[in-house]
């Protein structure tokens, strides 16, 4: 039986207003379990700035996706990439759009190939840790996973070994021992 990979069944949201890309949402992205939409306030707000403050003559760039990343995280680089491009609010809309484009087509062929930008948009694009960002909310959701079944392994050991845990009931800074709650004030 041939392994198919599953459709997209959620739409990630980027660029509204109190938007954030979370780990979950770079993960579901880039394994293709969620679509990419860009906000229209968004692009709206790209159109008006670019036409307005368009200070340098477009330029030909190539945006090169590192040859080392696997697929999902040349997805969560992309992701990260473009998340950027609309928060940086200097960014036409060509490349955001392209770059939604080929998140959104399912394809193997994530290359963007020559696009016309902006110095200042090259400027973002050099300067960005996008992948570095992609690969790290890829770790951090798979990781979260972890976590929890480190917990209840530790519960279960600590209960098997009938072991005092009294010691690991921390209490939080409620509790009146900390200098907050002594009334100090900056």
């Amino acid at each position: 039986m041939a392994d198919k990979k599953p459709k997209a069944s959620s739409v990630i949201t980027l660029g509204g207003k109190g938007s954030s890309l979370s780990a979950a949402s770079v993960f579901a992205v880039a394994n293709g379990l969620a679509q990419v939409r860009i906000d229209s306030s968004i692009l709206d707000k790209l159109k008006s700035s670019s036409s307005s403050n368009r200070k340098s003559p477009p330029v030909k760039f190539h945006t090169p996706i590192p040859k080392i990343l696997t697929f999902e995280e040349s997805r969560a680089f992309l992701l990260a990439l473009l998340n950027k491009l609309l928060l940086s609010g200097s960014a036409s809309t060509v490349l955001p759009v392209l770059i939604s484009n080929v998140l959104n087509a399912g394809s193997k062929n994530l290359d963007l190939g020559e696009v016309e930008v902006s110095a200042e948009e090259v400027g973002i694009l050099d300067k960005s840790c996008a992948c570095l960002y992609g690969i790290c909310g890829i770790l951090d959701y798979e990781s979260s996973a972890l976590s929890t079944i480190a917990d209840v392994v530790a519960a279960m050991s600590s209960e098997a070994s009938k072991a005092d845990v009294g010691a690991l009931n921390l209490m939080d800074s409620g509790d009146g021992l900390s200098v907050k709650d002594e009334g100090w004030c900056c």
